[in-house]
């Protein structure tokens, strides 16, 4: 089954991906838009993010304050919203605690020293997770351990490349994992080279003129780079997994006794 296509109007939810599994949509995910712990900017900064063609919108809970509010709460509706109109992944980054609440379909643990498969009893099993890793042991760990789903890598290039030898981005069985750390317009071409074929972006679209022409710019570079190399194609089928081949060529017999299929 090929993959469905970026629709041109990119409010209309391709018929493929709104059915299929938020394992299956992180596979095939290129572009994810962190956005700051604001929720009078979530919504709009979200809808454009969506609409230029991201495929998921983070919430970045600052774990350096002390949260009594319901300003994530907010957030988080408000991209939960807007992802409506494209099937977009909701995320969340921050702590488990407050995941479990939210239910977002990403959860990245803000907590280094947070364990992984506590964590999965806290957020629930639908919930996939991922281990922001600034690390190459951090990164090496993550990979290995069972209950980290994805991986946000960054920053800087060693650590990408770091991350493309173990995890090479073209292996259907490697964990997806989108690199991080200041990534522009301008820098992501060298990001690609370096091995990644994901990237989570914040303020390049945040502080963009024009979010969702961002968006979309980077969307394209992304794309461009994935469908040039053929290796892709067998990550993006695997997301697909493994289901019956349907064939027109088989005669039914009905059965003896007359009754009909």
């Amino acid at each position: 089954m090929a993959a469905c296509a970026d629709p041109p109007v990119l409010w209309q939810a391709c018929p493929v991906t709104a059915l299929m599994g938020i394992a299956a949509r992180l596979k095939l995910a290129r572009l994810i838009h962190i956005l700051p712990d604001e929720p009078d900017a979530a919504g709009p900064l979200a809808r454009a993010s969506y609409a230029g063609g991201a495929d998921a919108v983070m919430l970045d809970e600052d774990l350096a304050e002390v949260i009594a509010d319901d300003t994530a709460a907010l957030g988080l509706d408000a991209i939960t919203e807007a992802a409506r109109a494209t099937q977009g992944l909701t995320a969340y980054l921050g702590r488990p605690v407050r995941a479990a609440s939210l239910s977002p379909d990403l959860f990245v643990l803000a907590d280094d020293e947070a364990d992984p498969a506590r964590t999965r009893k806290v957020v629930g099993e639908w919930t996939m997770i991922g281990r922001r890793c600034n690390s190459t042991a951090e990164t090496e760990a993550a990979l290995a351990h069972p209950d980290v789903d994805f991986l946000v890598v960054g920053p800087g290039l060693p650590l990408i490349r770091h991350a493309a030898e173990h995890a090479p981005q073209h292996d259907p069985k490697s964990k997806p994992w989108f690199a991080v750390g200041g990534i522009t317009i301008e820098s992501l071409p060298a990001v690609i080279r370096g091995g990644a074929m994901r990237a989570a972006v914040g303020g390049a679209i945040t502080r963009a003129s024009n979010p969702e022409a961002a968006a979309m710019q980077l969307k394209d570079i992304l794309r461009e780079a994935w469908n040039a190399d053929e290796r892709m194609e067998a990550v993006s089928a695997s997301a697909f997994g493994t289901s019956p081949q349907l064939t027109f060529d088989t005669k039914l017999v009905p059965p003896a006794d007359g009754r009909h299929l």
